[in-house]
């Protein structure tokens, strides 16, 4: 079995790009505009206002962080029957030993997969550290494991999904689980 590699979509990355400085500029908007009348849109030291600065935060970050994505290439996900190489998660291979399931979660519309890996292993695997913080911080919320997200990637989740079920039981994944 041949390793499958899924790359950055420019077009998804772009319009991840975009939506998230539209949302800070909105938020700054919200802040600092002044309409006909001369008053502010949000009311000075009220929650709006508040949620527009957490806004600009929020979003402006991402936007930031989103711009060196922008100019990557090459493949951010590989499986194979190593296992699987998630580039944003780990510096080298996570070995299908080491993960007991992989489970699709859905949150809204965004699906996604977690690896659920045992943890005696999961000490020696090569996570980065922002990867372990998540799995940590995950964890607090109910959801132990290592999320790997679909929503840049070249084919999404129908192709993420595919690359691992080919390799693993066709019962280990549903491209349609919903949570």
């Amino acid at each position: 079995m041949d390793v499958v590699e899924i790359d950055r979509s420019p077009w998804r990355t772009v319009c991840l790009f975009l939506g998230s400085a539209c949302f800070t500029a909105f938020s700054a908007w919200m802040i600092y505009a002044h309409p006909g009348t001369g008053r502010r849109v949000v009311t000075p030291g009220s929650f709006n206002e508040l949620a527009a600065y957490v806004g600009v935060a929020f979003f402006g970050l991402g936007t930031v962080l989103l711009v060196p994505k922008l100019f990557q290439r090459g493949p951010v996900v590989s499986v194979g029957p190593r296992g699987i190489y998630d580039r944003r998660l780990s510096t080298d291979w996570i070995p299908w030993e080491a993960i007991r399931s992989v489970t699709p979660v859905q949150i809204q519309r965004q699906r996604m997969l977690i690896l659920n890996v045992d943890p005696v292993a999961e000490a020696g695997l090569p996570w980065t550290k922002r990867a372990r913080r998540m799995a940590r911080l995950n964890r607090v919320f109910g959801r132990y494991g290592y999320w790997v997200g679909a929503a840049d990637l070249r084919g999404g989740f129908p192709a993420l999904a595919q690359a691992i079920s080919a390799i693993q039981e066709p019962a280990a994944i549903s491209t349609s689980a919903t949570h």
